[in-house]
């Protein structure tokens, strides 16, 4: 049976996936949605904004609105929570409680983003708070591309609203995303879509944040506040880094600046050690 809606929304985290949505529904790839929404958690990066004034600019030139909601700033939040001791809306923190490790629950994405979209979605379609909406009132479309494809099963649909993946429907991957993107828009580049205090950093994406000084230092800093929470926050150390470790003492630097990579002259000499012993190799006759 096929539904009408009366609204289409891109949820939009302007990182690769919903990025790709967004300029391939401006390239007629995609239908255009009704419009575009950026949940601001107070606390993205310098590079996370100048992409979405590039996204919003362009996605306007092909007529689609992009809005942008908050619910506050989640480090100023926290960081009020903590020195309050009260409790707040928990980041993922990796933390040591009563001498066992583990993670704090993650309640920042329903807090910061899915709430006010929703929140600013029942707006847009004329409805107040805690009024019933109708039913398929909007098909929400959401950037998880076939390779996180596990995550479909964190959205449930609600009675007025559908949820969609057109990357899983379309069957592609984050780097098949990145190479329509590079195909269509080579000179841009797309970073990771969280904001600057999300544990889910592997070292390289810290390595990236430490590279612009402003904003490590406030990583640093919030690092250094969370340290020892007492009161109603059950946990008695929180840390941003998966080693339980001070930030800023994290060895972030490359496997050159280490001066761990091999001389270039012993890198030849394994690779004919490889070529001469292997028997896949075949010499050119």
């Amino acid at each position: 049976m096929n539904l009408t809606y009366k609204l289409t929304a891109l949820s939009l985290g302007a990182g690769v996936q919903s990025s790709t949505i967004l300029l391939m529904a401006c390239k007629g790839e995609l239908p255009k949605p009704d419009f575009a929404i950026f949940a601001d958690t107070g606390w993205e990066s310098e590079a996370t904004y100048k992409h979405l004034d590039w996204l919003t600019s362009e996605a306007i030139k092909c007529g689609i609105p992009v809005i942008t909601v908050n619910a506050g700033n989640i480090r100023d939040d926290i960081l009020n929570a903590v020195e309050m001791n009260t409790r707040f809306a928990s980041m993922p923190l990796f933390c040591i409680n009563n001498g066992k490790t583990g993670m704090l629950r993650r309640q920042c994405t329903s807090d910061y983003k899915i709430v006010p979209i929703h929140r600013k979605i029942r707006e847009l379609l004329g409805y107040k708070p805690r009024q019933r909406i109708a039913l398929d009132a909007v098909e929400q479309w959401i950037g998880i591309s076939t390779d996180e494809a596990s995550r479909v099963f964190n959205f449930y649909d609600k009675r007025w609203l559908n949820n969609r993946f057109p990357l899983i429907e379309m069957g592609m991957s984050r780097n098949d995303c990145e190479y329509w993107l590079y195909e269509n828009y080579p000179n841009i580049k797309v970073g990771k879509s969280a904001c600057l205090g999300c544990p889910f950093r592997c070292n390289l994406e810290w390595r990236e944040v430490k590279m612009n000084s402003s904003e490590w230092l406030s990583v640093v800093e919030f690092d250094k506040k969370i340290r020892n929470t007492k009161g109603q926050i059950t946990s008695d150390k929180l840390f941003l880094h998966r080693s339980l470790k001070p930030i800023n003492e994290i060895d972030l630097r490359n496997e050159l600046e280490k001066g761990q990579l091999p001389f270039d002259f012993y890198k030849q000499e394994r690779i004919k050690l490889f070529a001469t012993k292997s028997p896949l190799w075949i010499p050119n006759r």
